[in-house]
C-alpha cells in the first residue's frame, strides 16, 4: 500500500488546529488504498499548538508533530517537513487554516497514481482580498515571470510531490528557499487543479503587506540576478542625460549666453545621488543573500523533545531516531559491569619470593 505524508506548517494555531486537522483527517479517510500520515510542522509557535497536536496524536497514531526550535519561517517549515518525510511515496503540502481545501487531496492522489510527478492547486479566485492587494499580486506575478522566465501565476504552496521530486528538492543546497519557484524550476511534469480560495479559519492574516513585500523581494532575488542590470541601465541613462545637459551648457558657453546654472546643478546632484543610493541598495540585497548562503547555517533546528516522529532528518541530512528511555534494570546492570571492570583492573600485590 502506498504511503503519503501530508505536511502542514503551523504558527500560533492553537485556536483551530485540532478542529482543522480533524477535518483534514476525515477527507484523507475517504481516499482508498493509501496510508496517510498527517505531520504538523510547528514553526516555533508561542502558544500551545504543538501540545494540542501531541494530545490529539495519542488518539490518532497517524497524527504527528514536528516542532522547530524557534520561528524560522514558512519556507523553513516546509523544508523541514519534506526532509522528515523522504521515506514516503509522496508528500502533500498545505496550509493549516484550510484555505487549501483538503477535499482536493483525493484528486491530487488520483492524478499522482496516473503518473504525474507534481500535482499543484491553482487559484481561480483569491477569496476576499482587497482590489489593491490583488493588483499588487498581479504586478508581482508579472515581474517574476519577466525577470526569471518562470510563470507561477495563481499557484500556491498546495502541492503533491512524488518521492523523486521531494528527494530532488531536499538535495538543493541553497539556504534561502522559495518553494513554489523551486518546484517550477525543477521542471517535473505537473498537473494543475483549479480551486477557489475559501475563508480562512484565522481571525487575522499572518501575512501583512510588509511581510509580503519582503517575501516578494526575496523570491525574485533568489532566482535571478537580472535586477542588478538595472544598475547598468540607470548608469547609462544618467550618462545620456549628462551628455544632453553638458552639450547645452557648452553651447551656451560658446555662444556667450551662459547663465548661472544653480538649479541645473542641484537637479543633477539629486538625480545622480538617487541613482547611486538605489544602486547601492540593490547591490546590498544581493550581498546580503551571498552572506546568508556562505555562512552555511542550517535552515532550521528541530526540537527533538517536543516532536513525535519516530525518525527525523535534520537540515544537514542526518537522520536522528528517538531513543527509548533506559529502564532501571539496564542501569543497574551497567553499574555492576563497571564495578567488575574496576575490580579486574585493580592492581594486585606481588607474591612474596619463597627463596
Amino acid at each position: 500500500m502506498k504511503s503519503v505524508a501530508v505536511i502542514v506548517p503551523a504558527l500560533n494555531e492553537a485556536a483551530n488546529i485540532v478542529a482543522n486537522m480533524a477535518r483534514v483527517r476525515a477527507c484523507l479517510q475517504a481516499v482508498p488504498g493509501i496510508t496517510f500520515t498527517l505531520i504538523v510542522v510547528d514553526d516555533g509557535s508561542t502558544d500551545n499548538t504543538s501540545a494540542l497536536v501531541r494530545d490529539a496524536g495519542k488518539e490518532d497514531p497517524l497524527l504527528k508533530v514536528l516542532r522547530l526550535n524557534r520561528h524560522f519561517g514558512k519556507e523553513a517549515a516546509i523544508h523541514a517537513g519534506l526532509s522528515a518525510a523522504r521515506e514516503f511515496d509522496a508528500c502533500v503540502v498545505m496550509d493549516s487554516d484550510l484555505q487549501h481545501p483538503p477535499e482536493l487531496i483525493a484528486q491530487m492522489v488520483e492524478h499522482w497514481q496516473q503518473g504525474a510527478m507534481v500535482v499543484e492547486a491553482v487559484k481561480q479566485s483569491r477569496g476576499n482580498e482587497t482590489a489593491f492587494r490583488r493588483t499588487l499580486v498581479q504586478i508581482y506575478y508579472g515581474l517574476f515571470r519577466y525577470l526569471t522566465k518562470l510563470s507561477i501565476r495563481g499557484e500556491s504552496d498546495f502541492k503533491l510531490l512524488d518521492r523523486t521530486v521531494v528527494s530532488a528538492y531536499c538535495q538543493l543546497p541553497e539556504h534561502g528557499r522559495f518553494f513554489r519557484g523551486l518546484v517550477k524550476w525543477m521542471g517535473y511534469d505537473a498537473v494543475q487543479i483549479p480551486f477557489d480560495v475559501p475563508e480562512s479559519t484565522r481571525l487575522r492574516s499572518a501575512w501583512g503587506n510588509t511581510a509580503l513585500f519582503r517575501y516578494a523581494i526575496n523570491s525574485i532575488t533568489s532566482f535571478t540576478a537580472y535586477p542588478l542590470q538595472i544598475v547598468t541601465l540607470l548608469g547609462g541613462l544618467t550618462f545620456l542625460v549628462s551628455l544632453v545637459i553638458g552639450g547645452m551648457a557648452l553651447f551656451d558657453k560658446l555662444s556667450g549666453a551662459a547663465v548661472d546654472g544653480f538649479t541645473t546643478v542641484i537637479l543633477l546632484i539629486l538625480i545622480i545621488g538617487s541613482v547611486l543610493m538605489f544602486s547601492v541598495g540593490l547591490i546590498g540585497i544581493y550581498v546580503g543573500r551571498i552572506y546568508e548562503e556562505v555562512k552555511r547555517r542550517p535552515g532550521y533546528l528541530i526540537d527533538q523533545g517536543s516532536s513525535t516522529l519516530d525518525a527525523v532528518v535534520t537540515a544537514t541530512g542526518r537522520t536522528v531516531k528517538r531513543a527509548p528511555k533506559p529502564s532501571a534494570k539496564p542501569a543497574a546492570k551497567s553499574t555492576s559491569k563497571r564495578a567488575t571492570q574496576s575490580a579486574a583492573t585493580k592492581p594486585r600485590k606481588p607474591k612474596a619470593d619463597k627463596t
